[in-house]
């Protein structure tokens, strides 16, 4: 008995300090994609172990990936907005269409890299946190993000040109308008049933990540695959701001703290994982499982003056007749700032 009292004595002391009068707190999580890197490795360990563990126990959190929910994701937004849902992760992409600032720091052909993608979601922080707490109900606690999106095709092309008169899976408005700009026809589907879309020709090719795409054994039906790096696939950790505001400050401040430290180490991961993804979808060396023997379509100078034509005379100006001169000049002053680009 001495014994346990000694050793329950000193799991308390070590225990940061404001966990020590922390209120029990039990709230429902939703998480990302449920058989991707994201949720497996990171969110899942994060609310299951890592909470229970700093808090002794005063944080309970009962999480579950929205794909084994029933949700499609597009929906995930609004749902934390309205109070439906107390805190989620979600791809802003989904929402993208309806709220246009979702999209700003991960517009197709902006980006070269995840390590670029975390310095202008910085930059777009507090502008970003501000909107949403003002226009839609939410508390932005962090970021998350897939590896590079890239290009999955059923049938050969040599480059993007080969797109046009084909019908593509796009996440988001941008994607929606860069497959457009290609001449493509842009479909919305939810990546749960993108693999079936493709073996049954409602699509002909698909953007998702390199590495998520062949989690999902998109290479079942999908034989070719470009390196080109689209987008990639920005989420947020978001919270109902009436809930969240009705959360002892102590609470709010440990997991204010926590998803950052959530973010930096999603972040870290995705900017592995193109190249792991690139490697398993082709001809490996994967760490994943069996090299799918995808082919891989090399990117041309013409590509990269298509994807740059795309940026200038389709994406931006799009993303700007979408989100209103307001949203335009915060764009500017922050994430523009931060590249050196300006939308006029």
């Amino acid at each position: 008995m001495k014994l346990l009292m000694t050793t329950t004595l000193a799991a308390l002391m070590a225990l940061p300090a404001m966990a020590q009068d922390m209120p029990a707190t039990e709230f429902n999580v939703v998480g990302s994609i449920g058989s991707l890197s994201m949720y497996t490795d990171k969110e899942l360990p994060f609310w299951s172990e890592t909470v229970p563990s700093e808090t002794g126990g005063k944080i309970t959190a009962n999480v579950k990936p929205f794909t084994e929910l029933g949700f499609k994701g597009g929906e995930i937004f609004r749902l934390v907005s309205n109070g439906t849902l107390q805190i989620a992760t979600t791809v802003l992409a989904y929402n993208s269409g309806e709220v246009p600032r979702n999209e700003a720091t991960d517009l197709v052909g902006v980006l070269s890299s995840v390590e670029q993608l975390a310095e202008v979601v910085d930059a777009w922080r507090p502008s970003y946190s501000e909107f949403l707490e003002k226009e839609h109900n939410i508390k932005l606690l962090g970021f998350g993000t897939y590896q590079a999106q890239v290009i999955y095709c059923r049938d050969e092309f040599t480059s993007l040109a080969d797109l046009a008169g084909r019908k593509v899976r796009a996440s988001g408005a941008s994607q929606q308008a860069f497959v457009s700009h290609l001449g493509g026809s842009p479909l919305s589907i939810a990546f749960a049933e993108v693999q079936p879309s493709l073996a049954s020709g409602v699509v002909d090719c698909a953007i998702t990540g390199a590495l998520s795409g062949y989690k999902a054994k998109w290479h079942e039906s999908a034989k070719f695959i470009s390196p080109m790096p689209v987008n990639f696939g920005l989420a947020a950790q978001l919270a109902n701001l009436d809930w969240w505001n009705g959360l002892d400050a102590s609470v709010q401040d440990y997991l204010t703290t926590g998803l950052r430290g959530l973010e930096t180490s999603i972040f870290k991961l995705a900017a592995t994982e193109t190249e792991t993804g690139l490697a398993c979808n082709t001809t490996g060396p994967c760490s994943e499982g069996e090299p799918a023997g995808m082919t891989l379509v090399p990117l041309t100078e013409a590509d990269e003056a298509l994807r740059a034509e795309a940026v200038k005379v389709a994406i931006l100006p799009a993303f700007a007749e979408r989100c209103g001169a307001e949203c335009v000049s915060a764009w500017n002053a922050t994430i523009g700032g931060k590249l050196g680009v300006t939308i006029e």
